[in-house]
C-alpha cells in the first residue's frame, strides 16, 4: 500500500519545489534606522520621566548603526 496516491503527488511536489525555491532564491530584508517622528515634532519638546525634565534638541552627529539580523 503506497501513502501518498497518485492524485496528491503533484500538490506534495508543488510544495516541496516552493519551499526549496524561497530558500534558494530568498534575499533578507533591508531595513533603515530611522526616527519615529519627524524632528520638527520632537525638537524643543520636554517630557518628565522618574523625577527628571528632558528637553529634545536635534544635531548633527556620527553614529554607527548596526545591522538589524
Amino acid at each position: 500500500m503506497n501513502p501518498i496516491s497518485k492524485e496528491t503527488l503533484p500538490l506534495l511536489s508543488f510544495i516541496v519545489g516552493l519551499g526549496v525555491s524561497i530558500l534558494l532564491f530568498h534575499k533578507p530584508f533591508q531595513s533603515k534606522a530611522v526616527l519615529a517622528l519627524p524632528v520638527h515634532e520632537v525638537e524643543g519638546k520636554t517630557i518628565k520621566s522618574s523625577k527628571k525634565c528632558y528637553q529634545y534638541h536635534a544635531e548633527d552627529a556620527q553614529c554607527e548603526i548596526l545591522p538589524s539580523r
